[in-house]
């Protein structure tokens, strides 16, 4: 039994060895661990080989079975020239556009070479996302000696997933920027999800990431009728697919592969999804080729678009070139007014007043429909900046004169604007 002195002795002196932080023994971070280490053990499924045997997906879509510790994956290997035309594009064309255009383009960092680009695109059981829905394909596309390679893994079962996220992690692992078509929405997130279901680490936030659909819509949404990837492909590529699986039919034709391996309609699906992957590279390449050309484009709905695109990046000579093409164009009247107002809002925060009135006031004319917004920007130019207080009291007369009864709220703010005015022309006499 210790004595007082004792015990007071080790409260002066306390033992010099350490004590185990609190935090080392924390829950959470042994759930991360626990999480994140990845265990090796090897798992057995015997019938695997006889599937394998039987299923003759190497004859009809061409690769191999890579053996993994959680289940052997397929791999399918298809390689494209870039010099052959894929519908109205030579892929080849890619190695003539600077890397700076791709870095402003996609506002993501210059990618060292065309080579460090992967692009990806998966198949799953659902179309939904979430939790639930699992990836059985997913094809990767990069350049390498001339050629565009995929690589499409596939899952024969679904308890073999952990295998194919490893392998394709160790490929993305050499690439320096992802390229998708809605994977930002889509496939990312989607694959992020099973890599952490499957105590796997998610992919790095911070890779360069671009994805061409949002771009797609940037430069197209106004002449197409829907900016789909096989619309891109047979308006903007010259390509049409034959006898193409639907993609909301791509889910039942795996649940039937599983449960009478129907390897016929598989095979479509590895078809469909390796033309996705090419008419990515394709139509990077025309979104490239978009954001470099300075002349006017054959429809000038794609010269709006782009006077849109550059105007909200701060570019804005570019983006009143390409509305200057618009106004040149045999174009509706009421994109023509629209063009009219957003090229005289930049004439007007670059400063110049003068264009920006000549474009307020072309809006204003008969021939479009009324136009709160132009006459209002007149009477406030003429009323503030020229003390011309007879000229904004006509705007604004004008103005009640030709809006439409209905639209009450501007009516009275139009109303309010004129006594206003009115106040300061007889203060003034």
């Amino acid at each position: 039994m210790k004595s007082i002195k004792d015990k007071l002795q080790e409260l002066s002196y306390p033992s010099s060895t350490p004590k185990k932080h609190k935090d080392d023994e924390s829950p959470v971070k042994h759930q991360l661990e626990r999480i994140y280490t990845h265990k090796k053990e090897v798992k057995h499924f015997p019938d695997t080989r006889l599937q394998q045997q039987s299923s003759g997906l190497e004859e009809l879509v061409g690769g191999r079975w890579i053996n993994t510790p959680f289940g052997d994956i397929f791999r399918a290997e298809y390689a494209w020239d870039l010099n052959e035309l894929y519908g109205k594009c030579n892929l080849s064309t890619i190695f003539s556009i600077d890397k700076p255009s791709f870095s402003d383009t996609f506002c993501t960092p210059i990618p060292p070479s065309w080579e460090s680009l992967i692009f990806v695109d998966t198949e799953t059981t659902g179309l939904s996302g979430g939790s639930g829905t699992v990836a059985f394909m997913i094809g990767l596309g990069f350049i390498k000696n001339g050629l565009f390679h995929v690589y499409q893994y596939f899952i024969s079962r679904l308890s073999h997933e952990e295998g194919m996220l490893e392998l394709i992690r160790d490929l993305l692992n050499n690439f320096h920027t992802l390229v998708t078509f809605n994977g930002k929405i889509y496939d990312i997130p989607l694959l992020n999800t099973r890599f952490v279901m499957n105590h796997l680490p998610p992919l790095d936030p911070e890779i360069p990431h671009a994805d061409l659909l949002h771009h797609s819509r940037n430069l197209w949404k106004f002449s197409q009728e829907n900016c789909k990837l096989t619309s891109l492909e047979r308006d903007k590529l010259g390509y049409i697919r034959d006898e193409d699986i639907p993609g909301e039919m791509i889910p039942g034709v795996y649940f039937e592969y599983m449960r009478l391996n129907r390897v016929d309609l598989l095979a479509k699906v590895f078809i469909h999804n390796r033309w996705d992957i090419i008419t990515m590279l394709a139509i990077l390449i025309r979104i490239l080729e978009s954001h470099e050309r300075v002349q006017a484009e054959e429809n000038p709905l794609d010269d709006y678009a782009k006077g849109r695109l550059f105007r909200n990046r701060l570019d804005f000579e570019r983006s009143v070139a390409h509305y200057r093409f618009v106004l040149k164009s045999d174009i509706s009247l009421q994109r023509r007014q629209k063009t009219l107002l957003e090229l005289a809002s930049i004439h007007k925060k670059q400063g110049m007043w003068r264009e920006a009135l000549e474009a307020w006031t072309e809006a204003c004319h008969s021939q479009y429909p009324f136009s709160y917004e132009a006459y209002v920007e007149r009477a406030i130019y003429h009323e503030h900046r020229e003390k011309n207080y007879e000229t904004a009291r006509q705007i604004v007369e004008e103005a009640l004169a030709n809006i439409p009864f209905r639209r009450r709220t501007e009516i009275e703010s139009l109303e309010y604007r004129l006594s206003r005015i009115i106040r300061k022309l007889e203060a003034g006499k």
